[in-house]
C-alpha cells in the first residue's frame, strides 16, 4: 500500500466536506506512513492537532476511508515510536467488533491485563458489554464512549475553584453515600462551565467503585427511547431497564420541556430508583423553578434533593484549567500567555480551552514560538467577541434583517428555500460564535433535533468551500456580529 497515494486520495475526498480553512489549519502537516500491519498512519507534529482531528473529523475520515477501501487509520504523534501505544496514538478503527479476548478494561490510569497477560491499551473502561459496530477501545465512531461518557471527563481532570467547589464537594458526598442525602443531585449553570464533565465523572467513578447497574444519557435520548418503546409496545422492557438502575445520570434536563408524557415517565423513574436506594444525577442550564413547560410536580421532585449552581470560573481557576491542558498537551506555553488568555475569556471553560488551542495551532502553522506578542496578535481581532456575549437571538435577528426574513419565520417550521437557507446560516453562525451545544442551538431554532442542527452546519460548511458569494455573505455577517 502506497501511503502517499492513499493519503492524496483521502485528502481529496475529505477536503470538500471539511472545507479549505479547516484543511489548511489541521491537515497541513500530515505525514502518511504505512505500518507493518498495512494500516495507514497519519503522523502529526502536535498533540493538539491529533486531539482536534480525532475529536472533530473522526466520522469524515472513517466514512471516506471506507469508501476508498482502507481497513483502518491511526493518528500518531510524529515523535512517538511506532510500537508505542499510549494516549499519543488515536486509533480510528474501521473494522468490526473484537473478540472476547480483547474486551479489556483500563480506568483512570489503572491498567488491567487481558487474558494471556497482554497489557490492555491505556484508555478508559468499558461500562457495559460491547455491542457490534463499536471500536475495540470501547469508543463509538463519533469519539464518545458508547454509553455517552467522554474519556477525558474524569474527577482528576476536573479543576476545582471557588465557582464549582460546592458542586465538586456534593459529587464526592454522593459517591460516599449514594441515594441517601443528595437525591437527586441537580447541577445547573451556563454553557461550558463543567456540568457535563462533573456528571460524567461521577458516573464513571461509580463504575470504578464497582457499580454496574448505571447509565448516563442526555434528556433527548431518554425521550427518544421512551417514544420508541411506546411505538414498539416494549414499554415494560424500557421501564425495567431504567427503574432497576442503581445510578441514573441525565444531562440537559431542559430537553423534557413541553413533553408531558415523557415528564411523567421521568418522574416515575426517578421515584422508583430513589425508593430502591439508587442515586439520580441531573444537569440543566437553569434551576428547576425556572424550567418553562415543566410540570410543577417534577420541579418539586428535583428541588427536593440538592440544587447546586455552577458559576463561571474565576481568574485563578481559569489559569489552573489552562495549565492543566498545557501539561496534558505537552506543549510549551509561557505563563504570561496563559494569564492573558485567562483574562480574555471569562464566561466558559469550554471557550477557554478552545482559545488556547487556537493560539497554539496558529503559532504552529506559522512556524512561530508561542509568545505574549503572538497571542495578542491572534486574539485582538476577536477580543470583542470574547468579551461580549453573542447570543443566538442576536444572530437570528441580524440574519433576518439582512436576508429579509422575520426572525419568527426563521425559527418556524417554514421550509421555503429562502427561509431554510437563512435558518441554516443562522445555525452555522451560532455554532462558531457561541459556546452552545448542538442541542441548545436546536432548542433556540424552534425545537430542532441535534442531528438536524448538525446537518445544517455541515451543509453551510460544505457550501462555503465552493460558493464564493455565500462565503462573502457569511464573512460580512461575521464582521457585523463581531462589531
Amino acid at each position: 500500500m502506497n501511503a502517499d497515494r492513499h493519503w492524496d486520495h483521502l485528502r481529496a475526498a475529505i477536503a470538500p466536506i471539511i472545507g479549505d480553512a479547516q484543511m489548511g489549519r489541521w491537515f497541513r502537516r500530515v505525514t502518511p506512513v504505512v505500518s507493518d500491519a498495512g494500516v495507514l498512519q497519519l503522523h502529526l507534529e502536535s498533540r493538539f492537532s491529533l486531539e482536534k482531528i480525532g475529536n472533530s473529523f473522526n466520522d469524515v475520515l472513517q466514512s471516506e476511508a471506507r469508501k476508498l477501501g482502507l481497513d483502518s487509520i491511526q493518528l500518531r504523534l510524529a515523535s512517538a515510536p511506532p510500537a508505542e501505544v499510549t494516549t499519543e496514538v488515536r486509533q480510528l478503527s474501521l473494522d468490526g467488533p473484537a473478540g472476547p479476548e480483547e474486551q479489556s478494561l483500563t480506568v483512570a490510569g489503572a491498567t488491567e491485563t487481558a487474558p494471556g497477560g497482554a497489557v490492555a491499551r491505556p484508555l478508559d473502561g468499558v461500562l457495559t458489554p460491547r455491542p457490534d459496530g463499536l471500536r475495540r477501545d470501547g469508543l463509538r465512531r463519533d469519539g464518545l464512549r458508547r454509553d455517552g461518557l467522554r474519556r477525558d471527563h474524569t474527577l482528576d481532570r476536573f479543576v476545582v475553584g471557588q465557582a464549582n467547589r460546592l458542586a465538586h464537594s456534593a459529587a464526592l458526598e454522593v459517591l460516599r453515600t449514594p441515594g441517601i442525602y443528595f437525591n437527586p443531585l441537580f447541577l445547573h449553570g451556563g454553557c461550558g462551565l463543567g456540568k457535563t464533565h462533573l456528571l460524567q465523572a461521577i458516573t464513571r467513578q461509580f463504575f470504578i467503585q464497582g457499580e454496574r447497574r448505571m447509565r448516563y444519557l442526555p434528556a433527548e435520548h431518554f425521550v427518544h427511547e421512551f417514544i420508541q418503546a411506546l411505538r414498539q409496545k416494549t414499554l415494560h422492557q424500557f421501564r425495567k431497564s431504567f427503574r432497576e438502575l442503581r445510578v441514573l445520570a441525565i444531562d440537559d434536563i431542559q430537553g423534557f420541556a413541553g413533553k408531558p408524557s415523557s415528564q411523567q415517565e421521568l418522574l416515575e423513574t426517578v421515584d422508583a430508583i430513589a425508593q430502591r436506594g439508587g442515586q439520580v444525577l441531573l444537569a440543566c442550564d437553569v434551576p428547576p423553578r425556572k424550567l418553562d413547560r415543566l410540570h410543577q410536580q417534577l420541579k418539586s421532585r428535583f428541588s427536593a434533593g440538592l440544587v447546586v449552581l455552577v458559576d463561571p470560573p474565576d481568574q485563578q481557576t481559569r489559569v489552573s484549567i489552562l495549565r492543566q491542558e498545557v501539561v496534558r498537551g505537552g506543549v510549551h506555553v509561557p505563563e504570561d500567555v496563559i494569564h492573558h488568555i485567562a483574562g480574555e475569556v471569562r464566561n466558559s471553560s469550554r471557550e477557554l480551552l478552545g482559545t488556547l488551542i487556537r493560539v497554539v495551532a496558529e503559532c504552529e502553522l506559522s512556524n512561530s514560538t508561542v509568545s505574549l506578542a503572538r497571542a495578542r496578535a491572534i486574539l485582538d481581532p476577536i477580543s470583542i467577541t470574547l468579551q461580549r456575549r453573542i447570543t443566538i437571538d442576536i444572530i437570528v435577528e441580524r440574519i433576518g434583517r439582512r436576508w429579509g426574513v422575520p426572525p419568527e419565520e426563521i425559527v418556524s417550521r417554514s421550509k421555503t428555500r429562502n427561509t431554510s437557507m437563512a435558518r441554516n446560516v443562522a445555525t452555522y453562525l451560532a455554532r462558531i460564535l457561541t459556546d452552545h451545544s448542538l442541542f441548545e442551538i436546536g432548542e433556540k431554532m424552534g425545537g430542532r433535533s441535534h442531528s438536524t442542527v448538525s446537518s445544517s452546519f455541515r451543509k453551510i460548511q460544505k457550501a462555503i468551500s465552493t460558493d464564493s458569494e455565500l462565503r462573502d455573505e457569511i464573512d460580512k455577517m461575521l464582521k457585523d456580529l463581531r462589531g
